[in-house]
């Protein structure tokens, strides 16, 4: 993992080729809340996937994550910053163009990027994620102590290994601040959005999906949880992605 300055922060990432580069644009992770690249991505087998489908691999630790700066100030984790963050790290990378795939918290980072700065975004990939504010009451309490489904996941996340309580409280109530509206929506963009049946952070993202004429994948059996792990979600997404891919 390569660790650089990117913008107001110094950010973690990885850059994978695979054995036998194409042509094909490159994939950039975006990871869930709580979360890094390696347990979101590396783990669950989407790089040994992405990288057998002959796709370039870029996945960050996004800031308050993994072994980025963590921060402690709410007003540094707006959306506007990670996506000035993303938008930096392509640069970077000399990266005009990427297929992405978020995960929770890293969707709704995608959907920003790909508003943001429409002409980086080929594909877009939402998982884990619905119309409705998964940060609901956050910014009027303290994250964890409520019982909406963030505050779960929040809980579930907080004690594992090499997170920061005090950065992941800031990341949420940042994040809080700016509540994700379905309008305006990215254009020119075809989405895929993807969910664990099981999974109460996403309801509402097939009607969703629908309104936007977005494409729509249903996890069987899977929650917010272990949905991100599912070979059928694998699957659908790498489908999705090679529609044209070699054409960018």
């Amino acid at each position: 993992m390569t660790t650089n300055p990117v913008g107001d922060v110094t950010m973690s990432y990885v850059d994978l080729l695979p054995e036998a580069p194409g042509e094909a644009v490159p994939v950039l992770l975006l990871h869930g809340f709580g979360s890094d690249f390696q347990m979101n991505w590396g783990s669950t087998g989407w790089v040994r996937d992405l990288e057998a489908a002959g796709r370039r691999v870029i996945g960050p630790d996004l800031r308050g994550h993994g072994t980025s700066d963590k921060p402690t100030e709410s007003a540094l984790y707006l959306p506007e910053h990670f996506v000035s963050d993303l938008v930096d790290l392509l640069d970077r990378l000399g990266l005009e163009r990427v297929d992405v795939v978020g995960y929770s918290m890293g969707a709704r980072l995608a959907w920003e990027l790909a508003l943001t700065a429409p002409g980086r975004v080929r594909r877009l990939v939402l998982g884990g994620f619905g119309p409705d504010n998964a940060l609901a009451g956050v910014e009027e309490g303290v994250p964890g102590e409520g019982d909406t489904p963030f505050d779960q996941v929040y809980r579930t996340v907080v004690g594992l290994p090499g997170n920061d309580a005090d950065a992941l409280a800031a990341c949420a109530l940042g994040q809080a601040a700016r509540p994700f509206t379905p309008e305006p929506r990215p254009e020119g963009v075809p989405i895929l959005f993807a969910a664990g049946a099981k999974d109460p952070v996403a309801a509402g993202v097939e009607g969703l999906a629908e309104a936007i004429g977005a494409t729509f994948v249903e996890v069987p059996k899977r929650d917010h949880v272990n949905a991100v792990s599912s070979r059928a979600f694998r699957r659908a997404v790498i489908d999705f992605l090679e529609v044209g891919a070699d054409e960018a």
